[in-house]
């Protein structure tokens, strides 16, 4: 019995929404490199993630590496996957603080040996960046704090 790779399924996903991006980006103005259409990056980036997709592919077919099978780490996945809709949820309900200390907090459970006082540090020195990037440089009006719903 022939079992597909996990590397390979992936890598012809991967080439499928390449491929589809692109048929989708011709619809648009492509315009040149010195005055870009629209487009242009999609053209670009799609037809990059094609490329590499079927690259990856033919690898695998042609390169077969050991039958044993990598096994998946849940705990990074769900880990990730929580603090970016904990990240969505924050930020519409408490404002952007808190949601960048929700996602560092949430993301920091990915690693085992990463502990709650380097999270919190991070959380601060990331909040205070993303307070002067956003309010202070860049003049946006995004709520820093916000209760209620």
């Amino acid at each position: 019995m022939n079992v597909i790779s996990l590397r390979f399924t992936i890598a012809t996903i991967l080439a499928v929404i390449g491929i589809t991006a692109f048929i989708i980006g011709l619809q648009y103005d492509f315009g040149s490199s010195q005055r870009m259409g629209p487009g242009y990056f999609p053209l670009v980036l799609s037809g990059a993630l094609t490329v590499l997709a079927v690259w990856e592919a033919f690898s695998v077919l042609f390169n077969p590496s050991s039958d044993e099978q990598p096994s998946l780490d849940w705990r990074p996945f769900a880990a990730i996957l929580t603090a970016v809709l904990g990240f969505a949820f924050a930020i519409s309900f408490f404002g952007l603080i808190p949601a960048f200390i929700v996602v560092i907090g949430l993301s920091s459970l990915s690693e085992h040996k990463y502990g709650l006082k380097p999270a919190l540090i991070l959380a601060f020195f990331v909040s205070l960046g993303a307070w002067l990037l956003f309010a202070k440089l860049l003049g946006i009006t995004l709520s820093l704090f916000k209760f209620g719903f």
